[in-house]
């Protein structure tokens, strides 16, 4: 064997002996791992070095609470850049940053097979594959992964694969009676081309519903027609949609503070005489059939006794035991006065629903009123204002929707009059109108708008877009949209609590 020979062979020989010996760091000093670009929050002080160990150089130290991005590291060493210089800072005092967007719950299908990973990012964990054709649901996403469930493990999926599955409900043929004059139109939204309008009394056959639109054939012709103006059945419905709504045998909830009764009257009147006290939380059941949510209604109590309690001091929700903050929610408009009207829409219908989505969302968390239940009822901006101020109330949001001559005008927009916790308030609603239902930032501003001025709590008045223009009215008729909304008030709300 000749010398170089010898010499390759000793080096080989040591070369698999250190291997043997220090396997883990061999390998840990020659390779990394790249990932999706993330980004981080410094829990402390933390050293950016020139190399992923504790004794190479210190380039700069990065403050605490600081956000950072990496999408590479060794070990537990990420690679970053901070002030124009890179280098490596030990992953132990990094915390991830949560940029998730939550939306409306809604149906996806697969379009290939799908790896549900344990985190958002090819690199984590499979946790298995979703077949191709599959339907899921999700109401979370991180950038293009969706927080999925599928087979009892929750994970996240690729959007690259996944198809929004329309949100329709067929149902057998129904009969309906229009209640006014009703636009057919070629697709479930306001933007759809208008096919023929269809008188009102007339009765036509709804074939499915796709959120708050009806599918129905009308001499001939299919298409569709938003449901507010329809009337199960086909007997001729009253002058007006506003008409009253029978309202006896709902049942409500004395809404009192903590160790504090209402009376139960034999009349009408503060001076009718007096029957019993009623302490919070005691269920009644309506007996007038006319809603109202100021003066005297008539109710029975659970044990038969039947009477006159002030309305104001009553509410849907349930509340609890001992006080909570108190929310109260304010539909705008109602009854005769329909606010902003577009192509046979109303805000007042619109703020109604989403008003009473806010409260289902709201509803176990806080205790709750709602200035109007229906819509064929108007209270005055001054009953609106008494009622809040007849409690201890947290906070007082007054839902509405703006219109104007220019169809070009969008967006959200908040008012407050005073405090700042309003401003918190109309600041934090903003952001989620923006943020959850893509609505242009119209901004918050000062409002000398009697409903909030004439309200001692904190309050706002929150404009969700513009009937006007045709984008803003696509979502404002949209059940998915509107689900939005509420979510984006709610959560506003309860951060400022």
């Amino acid at each position: 064997m000749d010398k170089l020979t010898k010499i390759l062979s000793f080096a080989l020989v040591l070369l698999l002996l250190l291997t043997v010996a220090f396997p883990s760091s061999l390998v840990s000093a020659a390779s990394g791992t790249s990932f999706t670009k993330t980004t981080y929050k410094t829990t402390d002080s933390l050293n950016l070095r020139t190399s992923n160990t504790t004794t190479s150089k210190k380039l700069t130290t990065i403050p605490k609470n600081t956000q950072i991005s990496s999408s590479y590291r060794k070990g537990n060493w990420y690679k970053l850049s901070y002030q124009g210089k890179t280098g490596y800072v030990l992953g132990t005092y990094l915390k991830k940053v949560v940029t998730g967007t939550a939306f409306a719950k809604t149906t996806y299908q697969t379009t290939a097979a799908l790896s549900l990973r344990k985190a958002a990012t090819t690199s984590s964990t499979r946790l298995l594959t979703i077949p191709t054709g599959k339907k899921i649901s999700s109401s979370y996403k991180d950038g293009n992964w969706y927080k999925v469930t599928y087979s009892n493990k929750t994970g996240y999926v690729s959007g690259s694969y996944l198809k929004k599955v329309a949100a329709s409900t067929t149902s057998k043929t129904s009969a309906y009676t229009t209640t006014e004059r009703l636009n057919l139109r070629t697709a479930p939204s306001a933007s759809g081309k208008l096919i023929l309008t269809i008188p009102k009394t007339q009765v036509v056959q709804s074939l499915s519903t796709s959120g708050a639109w009806h599918k129905v054939t009308y001499n001939g012709s299919t298409g569709y027609v938003i449901g507010t103006y329809l009337k199960k059945g086909t007997s001729s419905p009253a002058s007006s949609s506003t008409a009253s709504v029978d309202y006896s045998g709902s049942k409500m909830y004395v809404l009192i503070s903590s160790g504090s009764t209402v009376t139960l009257r034999s009349g009408p009147s503060s001076s009718s005489s007096q029957l019993a006290r009623l302490g919070r939380g005691t269920p009644v059941v309506v007996s007038n059939s006319t809603h109202k949510t100021r003066g005297y209604v008539a109710v029975k109590t659970a044990d038969g006794r039947s009477g006159y309690v002030e309305s104001m001091y009553l509410t849907l929700f349930q509340p609890a035991p001992s006080n909570r903050p108190l929310i109260v929610l304010d539909p705008g408009h109602g009854g005769y006065d329909p606010g902003a009207t577009r192509v046979g829409l109303t805000e007042r219908d619109i703020v109604l629903a989403v008003a009473r989505q806010v409260a289902s969302l709201l509803e176990g968390k806080v205790d709750l009123q709602l200035t109007r239940y229906t819509n064929d009822y108007y209270p005055t901006l001054t009953d609106r204002s008494v009622m809040a101020n007849s409690h201890a109330t947290a906070r007082f949001v007054s839902i509405h929707i703006n219109a104007s001559n220019a169809t070009s005008a969008s967006g959200a927009e908040n008012y407050y009059y005073s405090g700042s916790t309003s401003i918190q308030l109309a600041n934090a609603i903003q952001q989620r109108l923006v943020s959850y239902a893509g609505m242009r930032n119209r901004g918050v501003d000062f409002g000398n708008l009697a409903v909030i001025r004439g309200t001692n709590a904190p309050a706002v008045l929150t404009e969700l877009g513009f009937l006007s223009n045709s984008t803003d009215r696509s979502k404002l008729t949209n059940a998915a949209y509107q689900a939005r909304y509420a979510q984006a008030i709610a959560d506003g709300i309860l951060a400022t609590l």
